[in-house]
């Protein structure tokens, strides 16, 4: 199976190049660096003591303080794939000097192999779900291997066991595989892995951005204000119709929206302008006017403080067949959260914030506009709960940090 998979991407190497400037041209990545996914860099190399390769925004936020604490005595190399996840390493690692960040490689046999031959890692780091062949087999010829905070969805199960033999193969090729909850941990072992750690869900990690030098502060004009935070394609127009049923309650509200990829921000305002809707970014205004219906953020890690002073906040992903996306980033900040039924990506945590009455279910605008207005009438105070999710976090980041170190 492998091998029919190395030949095909080997073929499928001379189109890659045609592939991702079509993409460019969806704004899908970045025309100055895309040639780093093809093994092409403009910077020097340097001695690779870590690898970090994680996919998109919230897999390298999750890991940020793992990053942090070994880059005090070690070279990391970061390697994602998306933009947004490039602009937060830009924002969060561009002034340590020990920290170099890359696009990760396309996974065809040339491109793994040039790359691989310029970073030279010494302990290569696999985070979440990224299990690409190529990849992972020459890796590990030349460095230990760890999948970190591994998770299989419900989905890629169903798909890895059509093809059992192959994904066994693959996960031997770990030194180590740490899960994120006992669920992935029984999906893994269904494939004959034994190596396998679970010490919790790094995301519970909370994160002191210091390093980040974060000077927004954001000033709250309406006290009526809410979050839909990490919307996808299709999600803004339940935010839309959320709006318009608390208007017609005549509440006066507004909507702080922070898109889950801000190069989809046009085609928000689109949707915002044909719903005759007041919109501004934070890019073009630093905060909401009075008469705005929806503030977008369309920057990175400046959400900390808006979650401080908004207490209310509703997670995409979950409207949509995606999953969810992370909430605990705002339930640090002891803020109500509410989502739509698909959170199959955050099951545990969701029924571990469901359990402590944290997060609310909300399938349709009705609903969603119904528990707003309630719990903006009266509010809960959650500060006890974001304390115990933070002491949880700390213990999960030191247990990680204790087992790593064995390898490092």
């Amino acid at each position: 199976m492998y091998n029919l998979y190395r030949l095909l991407t080997f073929f499928l190497h001379f189109f890659l190049r045609l592939y991702l400037k079509i993409r460019i041209l969806k704004n899908k990545e970045d025309p100055q660096r895309y040639e780093e996914k093809l093994g092409i860099y403009k910077i020097k190399n340097f001695y690779t003591d870590l690898w970090f390769h994680a996919a998109s925004l919230g897999e390298i936020k999750s890991i940020t303080p793992l990053i942090f604490n070994y880059s005090k005595n070690n070279k990391i190399l970061i390697t994602t794939s998306t933009l947004s996840s490039s602009k937060y390493c830009e924002y969060m690692f561009n002034n340590d000097r020990n920290i170099i960040h890359q696009f990760a490689p396309l996974d065809s046999p040339q491109i793994v192999k040039r790359f691989l031959q310029y970073w030279k890692p010494r302990l290569s780091i696999f985070v979440d779900s990224e299990l690409w062949p190529n990849l992972i087999f020459e890796s590990k010829k030349i460095s230990k291997l760890i999948l970190l905070n591994a998770r299989l969805s419900d989905r890629s199960f169903k798909k890895w066991q059509l093809i059992k033999n192959f994904a066994r193969k693959i996960f031997t090729k770990f030194d180590s595989i740490i899960v994120q909850s006992k669920k992935d941990k029984s999906f893994i072992e269904f494939f004959e892995i034994h190596n396998i750690k679970f010490f919790g869900n790094l995301k519970f990690i909370d994160f002191n951005e210091e390093k980040a030098v974060n000077k927004f502060l954001f000033l709250k004009k309406i006290d009526f204000t809410w979050v839909a935070m990490s919307t996808h394609d299709g999600e803004e127009q339940f935010i839309v119709e959320t709006i318009k049923q608390i208007k017609q309650t005549n509440n006066k509200s507004q909507c702080v929206l922070i898109p889950r990829h801000i190069s989809r921000i046009q085609n928000i305002i689109n949707l915002l302008e044909q719903n005759n809707l007041i919109w501004q970014l934070r890019t073009n205004q630093p905060n909401p006017l009075e008469n705005t219906d929806i503030f977008i953020l369309n920057t990175y890690g400046e959400a900390k403080d808006i979650f401080k002073k908004n207490k209310l906040v509703f997670l995409g992903g979950s409207i949509i067949a995606h999953g969810g996306q992370n909430p605990l980033e705002p339930a640090r900040e002891g803020c109500t959260l509410f989502h739509g039924p698909n959170v199959s990506n955050f099951d545990e945590i969701y029924d571990f914030l469901n359990k402590n009455n944290i997060s609310i279910l909300t399938k349709t605008p009705e609903i969603l506009a119904r528990e707003l207005i309630k719990n903006y009438e009266n509010p809960t105070n959650n500060n006890n709960f974001a304390s115990v999710v933070k002491q949880h976090g700390q213990k999960i980041l030191l247990d990680h940090i204790n087992y790593l170190n064995s390898f490092i």
